[in-house]
C-alpha cells in the first residue's frame, strides 16, 4: 500500500509559534471547517482534512515561516475541537521535528510551504520532488523508510 502525503499548514494569521508548538505537544493539528477548495477542486480543503485516512502521513508548516514536523494521523477528525467553535482537530503521530528552520526555496507546488493552501494532498506522481524537496532537506528522510521505490 502506498502512502498519502498532506502538506498542512497551519496559518500564521490563525496560529503564532507559541500555538504551534502546543499544537504539536498536544499531538493536535487544526484546520478551519470554512477552508474553500483549492481552484476547481470539488471537495473543499477542510472536507479532505476530514476525509484523509487514519494512516496517511502529513507535514506541518507555519505558513510559509517554518516547516516544523512530520507527523501521521492516529484518528478522525474531531467537530467539537478545544480550539473554539469553527476548527476541526485531528490526533497524530510524531514522526519527526524539522531539521532545518531555513524558509522553503523550491518549486511552487500546491503542496509547497510557499503556497496559499491549507490542507493538500502530494501527487504521486510528484513524489520524488516531494522527497527532494521537503523530506529530505527538512526531515533527512527518504521515502524508502515508508516503502516506496522511486524509479
Amino acid at each position: 500500500m502506498k502512502p498519502k502525503f498532506w502538506k498542512l499548514s497551519q496559518g500564521t494569521a490563525e496560529f503564532g509559534v507559541n500555538q504551534i508548538i502546543e499544537s504539536i505537544d498536544q499531538r493536535l493539528v487544526y484546520v478551519h471547517k470554512d477552508t474553500k477548495a483549492k481552484a476547481t477542486s470539488n471537495k473543499s480543503q477542510a472536507q479532505q482534512f476530514i476525509d484523509a485516512k487514519i494512516g496517511d502521513y502529513f507535514y506541518l508548516t507555519h505558513g510559509n515561516a517554518g516547516i516544523y514536523e512530520l507527523g501521521q494521523f492516529t484518528g478522525p477528525a474531531n467537530i467539537f475541537s478545544s480550539r473554539c467553535e469553527g476548527w476541526l482537530d485531528r490526533p497524530f503521530r510524531f514522526i519527526s521535528a524539522s531539521i532545518s528552520k531555513e524558509k522553503y526555496m523550491g518549486q511552487k507546488k500546491w503542496w509547497a510551504p510557499s503556497d496559499n493552501s491549507t490542507f493538500t494532498p502530494v501527487p504521486d506522481n510528484e513524489l520524488a520532488l516531494f522527497e527532494k524537496e521537503i523530506l529530505t532537506p527538512f526531515f533527512s528522510i527518504d521515502l524508502s523508510k515508508f516503502g516506496v521505490k522511486i524509479s
